[in-house]
């Protein structure tokens, strides 16, 4: 995992209550303001992406944390296509520091009910489960990407790999 540096110390940051007449003098550049954007766009759209599935009957437990959810399929998915399966355990460990393994299983249990994961043993090890990946993960995933691409447009992001790669 990336070592974030923030360089802030929490005894040097004042907590004074900010004045709503003060906001466009909070120093946050416009790249960092298009990012909040984006951010509360993004959470306008999985909003609406959610109320869409209950309606529709996709989602078993509505009431759990969309945001959770979002990061296990994002995880589960991400490695797939790095050609790494993941297991139970191994997705519980990247979230321990934020809900519980019964949380993370409760979480799959309702992905497995949906289509879009399958839990299967490990053939080299038959008390590992896998969890491996449908279509249905993938199409869903499709949409949501390509409305963050759209999203992250709209505040002026664009994909550029050979200037990412120069760090400009």
């Amino acid at each position: 995992m990336t070592k974030l540096a923030t360089g802030i110390t929490p005894s040097g940051i004042p907590n004074d209550v900010l004045r709503i007449e003060e906001h466009a003098e909070v120093a946050l550049d416009f790249e960092q303001r298009a990012l909040l954007a984006l951010d509360v766009s993004w959470l306008e759209y999985r909003a609406e992406f959610r109320r869409q599935m209950i309606k529709q009957g996709f989602l078993k437990h509505p009431w759990r944390s969309i945001f959770e959810a979002d990061m296990i399929f994002t995880l589960i998915g991400h490695k797939w296509l790095q050609g790494e399966i993941l297991t139970v355990k191994q997705v519980a460990t990247y979230f321990e520091a934020f809900t519980s393994d019964v949380t993370i299983t409760r979480h799959i249990d309702d992905m497995v009910v949906s289509g879009t994961l399958v839990r299967t043993p490990d053939p080299k090890d038959r008390r590992r489960l896998l969890l491996m990946p449908t279509q249905r993960l993938f199409e869903i995933g499709r949409i949501f990407l390509e409305a963050r691409k759209a999203i992250a447009r709209r505040h002026g992001y664009v994909y550029d790999p050979a200037r990412a790669a120069s760090g400009q």
